[in-house]
């Protein structure tokens, strides 16, 4: 498996790890047991910031998965991976690793900040791979 493979299966189980902290916080508030195991028909009162904060970042992260993917799954099957991708790639998995506890922490500008470092990451992978396609 190649490296961009890795980075993309990090990116994965961080979106995965990231279901729990929001668990945690609603079942730490008064209720919360009971309503993730119900039907969650009605919102649950109580739940502390840090832990609306963390569904948010978990939800930021799966809407940008298939972008990743995508990306980086095209670099992959072209072979248009190299040095480049590499550092790019473990740019976006460790921005996203700090995007999550930025946000949760409740750091709103170094939260923006990190994410557009991982953006301009990625913005790297798809120069890479219409570099790849023009050298040809």
């Amino acid at each position: 498996m190649t490296v961009d493979l890795w980075i993309l299966l990090g990116l994965a189980l961080l979106t995965e790890l990231l279901t729990l902290p929001p668990l945690v916080a609603r079942g730490s508030a008064p209720g919360g047991i009971r309503w993730i195991f119900g039907n969650r028909d009605t919102p649950l009162a109580g739940v502390a910031p840090w832990g609306g904060r963390a569904i948010r970042a978990h939800e930021n992260l799966a809407d940008n998965l298939a972008i990743y993917a995508a990306v980086i799954g095209i670099a992959h099957i072209t072979g248009a991976t190299n040095g480049t991708t590499f550092f790019a790639g473990v740019v976006v998995l460790t921005s996203r690793i700090l995007h999550a506890l930025v946000y949760i922490a409740g750091i709103p500008y170094l939260r923006t900040l990190v994410f557009a470092v991982g953006q301009i990451a990625m913005l790297v992978y798809v120069w890479q791979i219409i570099a790849h396609f023009m050298a040809r």
